[in-house]
């Protein structure tokens, strides 16, 4: 079509399935227009672009530099890594209450923790905060913090925040093996608004656009030109 496009390429955090789909980094163009195993025309898609400067921007505290895109990208990789092996098992599996969204929402939560507690280990950055009280990298700082919180509680609206979120090396919940039938389905329910992927997607778009964040949402219902006629079904979860 020659027409402009975003450079997509996903961090794909994708269970064991028949479709001989692998988790990794994949192009939009391979992910979307494959012939074999692109999802164009029979799958819808929703990307989101985000801007938030909290998440996007790096930190420069003197020589000390921390960036919270980067930690997010290290924990996806981290991810991505665990589920192409089964944590040695050799198959990631998903289902209804175990599900690769949950484990793709909890590497945004579990970065934004990272970089907190570097900060607030770091005695020299915390000198460096108490000494800018106003800087605009400080105010950044405090919205990523809010963020974190916002997030927890956004994603465990029970109040209790699963522990498998505490540390991204110990349970990942596409490859850990549950106990039982029910404690699978209780830590499914834990965080119930991560579960669905469409679910997952609106939870997080809403809780960055109210945070400051700008969207541009991107549709796939048809690529290339514009037809007002083509409309394309309306996203649904079960509740």
């Amino acid at each position: 079509s020659d027409e402009l496009r975003f450079d997509i390429e996903y961090q794909q955090v994708y269970a064991s399935n028949p479709d001989g789909i692998i988790a990794g980094s994949i192009k939009w163009p391979n992910y979307m227009g494959n012939l074999q195993r692109g999802w164009l025309g029979n799958r819808p898609v929703s990307d989101v672009i985000v801007k938030l400067d909290a998440v996007t921007q790096d930190y420069e505290f003197g020589d000390i530099k921390l960036s919270p895109l980067d930690e997010l990208k290290h924990q996806l990789q981290v991810m991505m890594a665990r589920y192409r092996t089964g944590d040695g098992d050799g198959a990631a599996l998903a289902s209804p209450a175990e599900s690769c969204v949950q484990d793709s929402n909890q590497a945004l939560y579990v970065a934004i923790q990272q970089i907190e507690d570097e900060v607030n280990d770091n005695p020299e950055i915390q000198e460096w905060l108490n000494s800018h009280p106003d800087h605009p990298q400080t105010q950044r700082f405090q919205q990523l913090s809010e963020l974190g919180q916002a997030l927890e509680q956004q994603l465990t609206p029970l109040g209790i925040v699963r522990s498998d979120w505490k540390e991204n090396s110990e349970t990942l919940v596409g490859v850990a093996a549950s106990d039982s039938p029910i404690m699978s389905i209780l830590r499914g329910l834990a965080s119930w608004r991560t579960v669905l992927p469409r679910r997952g997607h609106d939870e997080i778009a809403s809780l960055l656009l109210n945070h400051g964040a700008k969207l541009w949402v991107i549709r796939t219902n048809q690529v290339g030109g514009f037809d007002p006629d083509i409309i394309p079904y309306a996203p649904t979860t079960l509740f």
